[in-house]
């Protein structure tokens, strides 16, 4: 699979992730997209996305600290570290002084078989597909994710339900023992079924529920030796980037 269809899919399931929020601002000009979210969280709910390799990253990045400055807000730039089209981009903010704060692995599994999509023994798995669905489905994020950092009312923001099951997107809820488990979501965009969101509450980990859900994904650490294991390879790195709220620069 080409890498720039991979980067596309994490731009366009980006674009449709804010649009989960009702009060998001999603901005896209020729060649970038800014994502502003209600949290002020500048890495997870702030980001810039160059979406054409070939634009300009200085004119890039001076744009995007311009887009949020005048929200007040700090925000991350992503860029791919070990992909060429990337390359300029990372040289341009390292010497702006941005810092490198987050950095995960985008992964790929290239050959699928159903076989792979089968749920674990004792555990069911159904697409969420209603608004009480959906809420379960965000508290196991919320419950996932804290061990990584998230902060709680990140998913809380997330009340667009309808977007869980638009076209293009399905997300999955696994049920052990009747009580909400796990999760995953797929966002299919430029030939590429995007995974996101994958994860387990903790009395459930380890018996296969991350296994229910493969294509390409931006693995967290709690997720990459797993999905090594299914044949998942990296292709590259996404780092982000930190230009702190204005007020940090002062």
């Amino acid at each position: 699979m080409p890498h720039p269809n991979a980067h596309l899919n994490l731009v366009e399931s980006s674009r449709r992730l804010f649009e989960l929020d009702p009060g998001a601002e999603i901005t896209a000009g020729d060649g970038w997209l800014f994502g502003a979210g209600r949290s002020a969280h500048p890495v997870i709910s702030n980001a810039a996305f160059r979406v054409d390799d070939g634009l300009d990253p200085e004119e890039f990045i001076e744009r995007a600290r311009d887009h949020f400055a005048d929200r007040g807000r700090g925000f991350a730039i992503w860029a791919r570290a070990g992909a060429t089209e990337d390359r300029d981009l990372i040289d341009a903010v390292e010497r702006a002084g941005l810092q490198n704060v987050y950095e995960m692995p985008e992964m790929v599994l290239e050959r699928w078989t159903p076989e792979e999509a089968s749920s674990p023994p004792g555990a069911e798995l159904r697409r969420v597909s209603s608004a009480e669905d959906a809420a379960r489905y965000w508290r196991v994020a919320t419950e996932s994710y804290a061990d990584i950092g998230f902060p709680p009312e990140i998913f809380a923001y997330y009340e667009n339900h309808e977007y869980l099951w638009a076209d293009g997107a399905a997300a999955f809820l696994a049920n052990v023992d009747e009580r909400p488990a796990g999760i995953s979501m797929t966002i299919v965009s430029h030939g590429v079924a995007g995974i996101y969101w994958v994860g387990c509450a903790a009395e459930a980990r380890g018996r296969g529920l991350g296994r229910a859900a493969s294509a390409s994904l931006q693995a967290s650490p709690m997720g990459e030796s797993l999905y090594r294991q299914m044949g998942f390879e990296t292709i590259y790195d996404y780092r982000l980037y930190l230009c702190p709220a204005p007020e940090t620069n002062r």
